[in-house]
């Protein structure tokens, strides 16, 4: 796996350099667009799909307060930009915690 730089489009427009690994597999030389800006949208999908996912299952437990942290790797698989889970002790490109507290008047 190749690490590299890749210029990222976020949702506002802004540009940013990332430090990504190549996920794609194979053993000879590919072109995975290192040099080509990738768009942010699918580390923004993937936080999206991972809260609705652990909203649903806290509806079901209800806790009063609840925490979750995780780590997630920039990678290029494709030529697009992927996220990686990771744990969050570990190298990771972003480190996520979402917290939920539930207020007064709610179930």
């Amino acid at each position: 796996m190749d690490d590299g730089l890749v210029e990222i489009t976020l949702p506002n427009g802004q540009m940013m350099m990332a430090s990504v690994t190549r996920r794609d597999p194979g053993g000879g030389p590919q072109d995975v667009g290192f040099g080509r800006p990738k768009s942010f949208d699918a580390v923004t999908e993937t936080l999206q799909g991972i809260g609705i996912a652990i909203i649903g299952a806290l509806d079901n437990v209800k806790p009063s307060r609840a925490s979750v942290e995780f780590g997630l790797e920039l990678a290029v698989k494709g030529g697009k930009l992927v996220s990686v889970f990771v744990d969050a002790d570990t190298k990771a490109s972003l480190k996520v915690v979402l917290e939920w507290e539930r207020g007064r008047g709610e179930e």
